[in-house]
């Protein structure tokens, strides 16, 4: 577990490394049509934490956990994450991440494999949320990456 827990705490960092060697003129670009900016991912990262800080919460504090899906163009606009603040974005990214740690650094090793339910998984448990967290992110790290340096022809 402390692997998992260094990881998600390094990824803030990480991300601020990738967005600023990227010049401004490239964030906002849409460079595969119908699919998100540099600008979209990283806001996203940001737009999902409290989200994540409530499974948490929820994983921790109800008997029988049930945890929602966050499904993301259903419960907002198409254009919600390009209209946001990306310095802002970061900063919240990066608070809210810490708050996430506090959270998972309290719980006890007996509680990282208790059963909760997920319509979307066969199996769900605080563990395997913070896994998923951190696939999550580096998945969108990574994209950022390839949408910023990948030739047109690669895309």
């Amino acid at each position: 577990m402390p692997h998992i827990l260094a990881s998600l705490e390094a990824v803030p960092d990480v991300l601020r490394n990738i967005l600023d060697d990227i010049p401004e003129s490239e964030l906002k670009k849409q460079r595969i049509p119908g699919k998100w900016s540099i600008h979209e991912h990283a806001c996203h990262l940001a737009d999902v934490q409290p989200m994540l800080i409530r499974s948490l919460e929820t994983l921790r504090d109800d008997e029988n956990p049930m945890i929602k899906p966050f499904l993301p163009g259903i419960n907002e606009t198409t254009d919600h994450l390009i209209k946001m603040n990306l310095a802002e974005s970061i900063e919240q990214f990066s608070k809210y991440r810490k708050i996430f740690l506090k959270i998972a650094e309290q719980f006890p090793q007996e509680m990282w494999h208790k059963e909760a339910s997920h319509p979307e998984y066969k199996t769900y448990t605080p563990y395997i949320l913070l896994r998923h967290v951190l696939m999550h992110d580096y998945f969108h790290t990574y994209r950022i990456e390839q949408l910023w340096l990948t030739t047109e022809e690669h895309l």
